[in-house]
């Protein structure tokens, strides 16, 4: 029964980091409101090919061989742009994935002492594995 238990608690950890909301968010910062962008993509070639991709539009931009700014954009120089596709590409760097990653290993393999490891499933982990030992 405890077993139960745990896997509930396991599924219900990781179903928490999964439901991360996607699409353009509300960010509140001070007296100003951001609105924040996540972007979908099929798989992970899918995403490292787009970021690849933006990064060799900087490089073919920065050797002079093709102009990237908008016509409507006559007031920015080129300098700017590259500097608005390599922000971009920062961005679009998988540090919350490999985060979230991290939490779902650590908590397949009950890592107890994992970083961010939730609470009520170490908890339970504990007053189950002493619920063992008294009974042994």
């Amino acid at each position: 029964m405890k077993s139960r238990k745990i896997n509930t608690q396991k599924f219900r950890s990781i179903r928490k980091i999964a439901n991360y909301p996607y699409g353009l968010q509300k960010k509140q910062v001070g007296r100003h409101t951001f609105r924040t962008a996540n972007l979908l993509f099929d798989d992970h070639t899918a995403y490292l090919s787009m970021a690849t991709a933006l990064l060799e539009v900087c490089v073919l931009a920065l050797d002079g061989q093709g102009s990237f700014h908008a016509k409507t954009l006559s007031n920015q120089s080129l300098d700017t742009s590259v500097k608005l596709v390599l922000e971009l590409a920062i961005e679009m760097m998988p540090h919350d994935d490999m985060f979230k990653y991290q939490q779902i290993m650590a908590i397949l393999e009950e890592d107890v002492e994992g970083h961010c490891f939730p609470k009520k499933l170490k908890n339970l982990l504990k007053a189950n594995a002493y619920e063992k030992e008294k009974n042994a």
